[in-house]
């Protein structure tokens, strides 16, 4: 019986483990991640492009946000823009651009990512004030976009290397890929599950009694069916 157990007992073990590595490091193309790096990018250049007619507003020391402002209201905050002056404010928010491009594109492969990545991050940090709940979200998306090889697929740098008749090297499936996958759903299960406990934790239990419900559902603009008939 000792024995029955002590195998079954590896089995299970042998069984969590392959199902685990199987899960994180299975090889995977980065054909999903290309298209996930040109939706990811141009929401990046939109965003990133509307700040440039008020770059002096927003990111000047004699501004609305001054650094001094912000520091002391998000101490833990992180810009690239604190090192910038009044006047170079035109000539990084061009340059930045030009990256955000780079990696749409797909050139440049990790080293570009990584850095769409700080940019998007420095712009959200030094003006967190007018930042909503999309921001947050493109940015943890660009992110994991640096684990995997997003740019060896559906990428400038693939096209030109099948025009040219070479190997092409790119194509090859790697466990990196795959672990970048998984990451973003996790994370986007884990951000719907805080948010369910958030609001079933409210004060007054508005959502356990319904209220929370229709106080979405009946607020004028936010509700796709005008509902408030049932009230």
């Amino acid at each position: 019986m000792m024995h029955s157990a002590a195998t079954y007992f590896a089995t299970l073990n042998a069984a969590v483990g392959d199902g685990w590595n199987r899960f994180w490091f299975t090889p995977a193309s980065a054909a999903t991640l290309g298209v996930m790096r040109i939706a990811a990018g141009a929401l990046a250049l939109y965003t990133i492009g509307a700040y440039g007619p008020d770059l002096q507003y927003w990111f000047s020391t004699s501004g609305m946000l001054p650094t001094e402002m912000i520091h002391e209201l998000y101490p833990a905050q992180w810009s690239l823009w604190n090192y910038v002056g009044a006047g170079q404010l035109q000539l990084v928010h061009y340059a930045a651009l030009a990256i955000l491009a780079l990696f749409t594109l797909g050139v440049g492969g990790r080293v570009v990512a990584i850095a769409s990545a700080v940019i998007v991050l420095s712009y959200f940090n030094r003006a967190p004030v007018v930042s909503g709940a999309f921001e947050p979200g493109l940015a943890v998306l660009l992110v994991y976009l640096c684990i995997g090889r997003a740019g060896d697929r559906v990428s400038a740098q693939s096209a030109l290397t099948r025009r040219m008749g070479g190997p092409d090297r790119l194509a090859v499936p790697t466990a990196s890929n795959r672990i970048s996958l998984r990451l973003i759903p996790v994370h986007v299960a884990l951000v719907h599950l805080m948010m369910g406990l958030a609001q079933l934790s409210a004060a007054e239990g508005v959502w356990w009694s319904g209220e929370g419900i229709w106080l979405a559902a009946a607020r004028p603009g936010m509700a796709l069916v005008d509902l408030s008939w049932l009230a």
